[in-house]
């Protein structure tokens, strides 16, 4: 009776052992898991940029704001993204003037609805202060002002743009100054999503895969 109590416990040896195994995978699996993190929190604002650009075009498609606004400032670690609107008298009114329509980045005072949608995440971004694009029904008044109007040119699929926004950790976008690189040869780095849109509206979605951008 005393040998079988004797059995039902583990020695020190073998806990140490369990212990040691137990640290050998987490060591193993922590670096993996933590990339696995650091691209699902790129890809979700991703995700979420990519449908404030849906839903304002939409907005503007359908005639509720004749003239939209996506806007992005990035400040200390952070990014906010707004999307704005204008009113079909206010639009009216300033077509009717002859006065330019600009992508005004100003907060109110031109904006009708100047926070349709608001998103702030703490990641970084191909710009490294405030730039905008504004769209309109069939794409009459597309226009793009501050950093985002001198995006450089991306190759997408064999084709060259401008018109995206690239996103990617606060960690990759140190070596070139805070925001993230555009190319390879200036540290593009993984995880890092860039959304793309044309001048009627459409929105696609992009994965750099280390060599080559990858549609989503």
């Amino acid at each position: 009776m005393q040998h079988e109590q004797d059995n039902k416990g583990f020695s020190i040896i073998e806990l140490l052992v369990v212990i040691t195994i137990v640290a050998i995978i987490s060591a193993v699996g922590y670096p993996n898991f933590m990339d696995w993190r650091k691209d699902r929190e790129v890809r979700a604002a991703t995700e979420k940029v990519a449908i404030m650009l849906a839903a304002v075009n939409t907005q503007a498609q359908r005639g509720y704001f004749p003239f939209v606004q996506f806007y992005v400032t990035p400040a200390k670690g952070t990014v906010k993204f707004y999307s704005k609107g204008m009113s079909q008298n206010t639009f009216s009114n300033i077509l009717n003037a002859g006065n330019p329509l600009p992508c005004s980045m100003t907060n109110s005072g031109y904006w009708d609805n100047h926070k349709i949608d608001f998103f702030e995440k703490n990641i970084a971004v191909s710009i490294d202060d405030k730039g905008a694009v504004c769209f309109s029904k069939q794409g009459s008044h597309f226009k793009k002002e501050g950093k985002i109007n001198n995006n450089i040119n991306v190759s997408l699929e064999g084709r060259l743009t401008s018109d995206y926004i690239i996103i990617c950790t606060t960690g990759n976008a140190t070596v070139t100054g805070g925001k993230c690189a555009t190319t390879q040869a200036d540290g593009l780095d993984q995880p890092a999503y860039l959304v793309e849109w044309t001048r009627f509206g459409g929105i696609s979605k992009f994965k750099w895969s280390g060599s080559v951008w990858t549609r989503q």
